[in-house]
């Protein structure tokens, strides 16, 4: 291959590789690999412009084609006819000059044949639409062929946009194939097919080994992945292991495919659902999932941590554990929290018996009083017991005596403990032990946090170690 030095005339990219043995005319080569006047990484179809034509034939790469039936295949932008190119006459405004027009006075009929004498040309009758192609081959006998490099022997009439190569990330990958139509692809033999860009722009994201796989996605940090097409997403080195019979794994996810629910799809290692060879989420959405827990970011309340599941509120994304809530679990909403309450889905009923429980309280026929001691335990059948913790299984109101412990306001918290002793204690889950009767405080939507205080006053908190409060 001749190397210009001295980037002479005839070297439109200044690559020292002459125009005449140049591949690439309009871009540089970069001297990796074979040097044919093209970058290493150069992909045919580039098209900058979207005029159909190639980039590394198109003079104007960044300019479109006129489509005039005027230089057509340049792939620039034409001056205008009536002008004459570089201002000389043009009589018949064919676009070409009448120094080099061997018919000046006729404009040349830009049809594939002889278009560079500047002369109409003459068809036989087997031609009806006059465009070069004969009848018996023309699929559309009567509209002419548009000469534009696309379908030109069909002798029908097209547009460029009927084969246009939309690229609108200027990757070289086209859009209908492009899994991230808007994200140029980062070419580093790493899913270079896809479109995508490998390597995350956030530098918060640290690359210790340089693969192009983020630490907190990489298994082996420190060592750079071997881009081999195995398994080439977990960043560490390997060589592509030999398995014969049904040791197969065809996806490279080291999940054989006799147990891989996904032979052609590796599985996406996030810990959820790691062993049935699937990837849990698209590898590419326009509903990311950053923290890949398998909640997309627009329903993920903490979509940076990962959820965590455990049964309890794993659809909100949100890392937790039961006895880690500010507020631990009341399923029956009775203000008796789920590990001390022997019915946790059924309410308490607060009157007086067993209110610690947790259980919603039933009565016999043969217990007048509705105390909860039966009518033949109970010596006061027709009154009350009083539950103070004195004598609180005979079934009677108690009288306080001098062996009693002093409970002045009958509430069963004894004068010892009871903050309020003349007062008596609100049974309503809020406060119940320190025997006074609770200041209303509004609470709308039950979350323990006063409306105050709530931001969100009709709507509850979620505890989950995350902005509680």
């Amino acid at each position: 291959m001749p190397i210009n030095t001295a980037f002479a005339v005839g070297d439109l990219d200044n690559d020292g590789v002459d125009d005449a043995v140049d591949s690439c005319p309009n871009l540089q080569e970069d001297y990796e690999g074979t040097v044919d006047g093209c970058p290493s990484n150069f992909v045919p179809w580039y098209d900058e412009d979207y005029d159909g034509i190639e980039d590394h034939i198109d003079l104007c790469p960044n300019l479109k084609e006129h489509y005039n039936k005027f230089q057509d295949d340049d792939g620039c932008p034409d001056i205008s006819p009536q002008g004459g190119e570089g201002g000389l006459p043009d009589s018949d405004g064919d676009g070409i000059v009448d120094t080099i027009d061997l018919c000046p006075t006729q404009p040349e009929t830009f049809n594939g044949i002889f278009d560079t004498d500047g002369c109409p040309d003459d068809f036989g009758s087997g031609d009806r639409d006059r465009d070069g192609v004969p009848d018996s081959v023309d699929e559309c006998p009567l509209s002419p062929e548009t000469y534009n490099r696309f379908l030109d022997d069909d002798g029908c009439p097209d547009s460029v946009t009927d084969f246009a190569f939309v690229d609108t990330d200027n990757d070289g990958i086209q859009d209908s194939i492009d899994l991230c139509p808007t994200e140029p692809e980062v070419y580093n033999d790493y899913r270079d097919t896809d479109g995508c860009i490998d390597v995350s722009l956030d530098s918060s994201f640290v690359d210790t080994d340089g693969d192009g796989i983020a630490n907190q996605f990489d298994i082996c940090p420190a060592d750079p992945e071997t881009f081999n097409r195995f398994a080439d997403y977990d960043g560490c080195p390997d060589s592509i292991p030999s398995f014969a019979g049904s040791l197969n794994d065809a996806d490279g996810d080291r999940i054989m495919d006799i147990d891989d629910a996904c032979p052609l799809e590796p599985e996406r290692y996030n810990g959820f659902q790691d062993d049935d060879g699937c990837p849990d989420i698209p590898p590419y959405s326009s509903d990311n999932d950053s923290d890949l827990d398998g909640i997309p970011n627009s329903i993920d309340q903490c979509p940076k941590v990962k959820e965590t599941y455990n049964k309890f509120q794993d659809t909100d994304g949100c890392p937790d554990l039961v006895a880690d809530n500010k507020l631990p679990a009341d399923t029956d909403g009775d203000g008796i929290i789920d590990h001390s309450d022997l019915c946790p889905t059924q309410p308490e009923i607060f009157n007086g018996f067993q209110d610690r429980d947790g259980c919603p309280d039933t009565y016999g026929s043969g217990d007048l009083d509705l105390d909860g001691i039966i009518d033949s335990d109970d010596e006061c059948p027709l009154a009350k017991e009083t539950y103070n913790k004195f004598q609180d299984t005979d079934g009677c109101p108690d009288s306080i005596s001098g062996f009693s412990a002093l409970d002045f306001d009958g509430d069963g918290i004894t004068d010892l403990n009871d903050k309020c002793p003349l007062e008596p204690e609100t049974i309503n889950g809020y406060q119940d032990t320190d025997g006074c009767p609770d200041v209303s405080v509004m609470d709308s939507d039950d979350d323990g946090i006063r409306d105050v205080l709530d931001q969100c006053p009709l709507e509850p908190e979620t505890w989950n170690r995350y902005n509680d409060g």
